[in-house]
Order: C-alpha cells, then structure tokens, then sequence
C-alpha cells in the first residue's frame, strides 16, 4: 500500500508563456493508503492536473509529490518505475485501446514490467475478472466491444500492472446508468479484494457519496475542502456556496429539516435517509 502527499504543489500551464495559467496553487493534500479517495469540482478546477502529477505525467513547478515519504521526482530517470505502482486511467481510456484482441491489449502494460507469458496470461484473466468483462470478449477486437465494455477493457489494462495506487479520472463519463453502477461496483469489489488505494475523479456527488472514504473538495486550482465523507457532506451550505451540487437525498432531506421535521441535514445516502426517516415515524 502507499500513501501519496502533495506538499505544496503549484502548477503552470504553459509556464514562462504570455498564455501562462495557474493550474495548481500551493497544494497540500494527504491521500491515505488503502482507502478510496474521491477528487470534486468544477471544471477547471484543477482535478485532471492533480491526478496527473500523481505518477509524473506532470512535474509540479513547485512543491513535492510524496510516495511513502520519497519525493518521486527524487531520480527523474525512474519516474517509469512510478508509473507501475500508480496506475492512471485517463478520462475517457478507451480512445487509448490499440492492440488486435482486448486480452493484447490488457497484456501491454504487464510485457513492459518484463513478465513471463505466464505471469502476464494469470494477470490478464484476473483484471477482466476485477473489471467485469467476460471471458469470451478477451479473443475480440477491443474496437468491437460497446462503450461500456471498452471502458472496463482500458481499466483492466490499468489493473493489470496491479499499481499500489490505482487513479481512474472520471471513469463513467459517457455511461448510461446501469453502465456507471457496473463500473463503480466492479471498482469497489477490486478495492475491497486488492486494498490498495484507489482515487476516482468524478462530477457525481451520488458517486462519491455513495463509493468513496475520503473527499478532496477543488476549486479553482486550490484545495477547499478535505476529510471524510460525513465532514464533507455535513457542510452542504459550503459545496453550494462554490457552485457545487450536492446528493439529491441531502436536497429532500434539508427540505424536510427546513419544514420542521427533525432529521439530519448531513444525510447523503438513501440507506441513511430511510434510517433517519424509519427513526421518526417511530416517535
């Protein structure tokens, strides 16, 4: 497991440029090991950016990126190194499939680590498995699967390197419903099998509230917010203040509060409302 800290991280895109914006400024963030960790905000907030500095995609222009207290810009030649224990799949990951088979395409980052063909043949069954695909699709053209299949096909290939850390930005963007619920919960059953620590960008507060342990809140290239989900979603009146919507249960739940009824504001799951809810009707 590793714990990953930003220690005062600020970023520039196109720094020293007359088109030079601050995409990250002075960041310090802790994301726990074995834990999933949720990133929220606007667009533009600074999310992608973020994640991207988590295995070296980018180097921050000031500040430290932190694996188990080793700043991972220590040894710039082995920043590839990093870049097995962090996965990161990129929103959107299917545009990245190329290889003739999906089980090919799963197999790429495990022959880059130097695994035998055993190794390798074990580790592409066991991320299918972890991102739900069935095992006749892995003989298939990943260009013939559905959306939702060539998702769980690009995170596979993620799984597959088995990072200590895997990063997934937005990993239901595009997906209908039954699509998004698939996805999280073949994510969650891969965290709760492997414990390794697991950070999902989303916009969904329904999917953090609902998957995540622990909540980094941005906004405009700044940490907001952090801890877990019950400081954050007790704290509605500050998500909203910054242009943040928040779970449609704790929305009926402040409403009922606002009409008099005693229940709990901070309420941002079904399951607890109806708790809540059950516990009234008792009185």
């Amino acid at each position: 497991m590793a714990e990953i800290k930003l220690e005062n991280v600020t970023y520039y895109h196109g720094k020293d440029t007359p088109y030079e914006i601050k995409a990250l400024d002075r960041i310090n963030v802790t994301i726990p090991h074995g834990m999933v960790t949720g990133l929220i905000g606007h667009t533009g907030s600074g999310k992608s950016t973020l994640v991207q500095m988590l295995n070296g995609i980018l180097r921050p222009d000031e500040g430290s990126v932190l694996i188990d207290g080793t700043d991972i810009w220590e040894k710039p030649k082995r920043i590839r190194d990093i870049r097995f224990r962090v996965g990161l799949a990129m929103q959107y990951p299917e545009y990245q499939l190329f290889e003739e088979t999906v089980a090919k395409d799963i197999a790429f980052g495990p022959k880059n680590m130097g695994l035998s063909e055993l190794e390798i043949e074990e580790r592409v069954k066991e991320a299918a498995s972890f991102a739900g695909l069935e095992p006749q699709l892995l003989e298939k053209s990943p260009f013939d699967l559905s959306g939702g299949q060539k998702r769980r096909a690009a995170i596979a290939g993620i799984i597959a390197m088995r990072p200590e850390v895997l990063v997934l930005d937005e990993p239901a963007a595009g997906l209908d419903p039954k699509g998004r619920e698939d996805i999280f919960s073949n994510i969650l059953e891969y965290h709760q099998a492997s414990r390794n620590t697991v950070v999902i960008v989303s916009h969904s507060m329904e999917d953090m509230a609902k998957y995540c342990d622990h909540l980094i809140v941005m906004n405009e290239g700044a940490v907001w917010m952090q801890g877990d989900r019950d400081y954050i979603f007790s704290r509605s009146d500050q998500l909203t203040r910054i242009g943040l919507d928040i779970p449609q249960i704790t929305k009926l739940m402040l409403k009922l509060k606002a009409h008099g009824l005693d229940v709990d504001g901070g309420v941002y799951t079904v399951e607890q409302a109806i708790e809540h809810v059950l516990k009234l009707y008792k009185k």
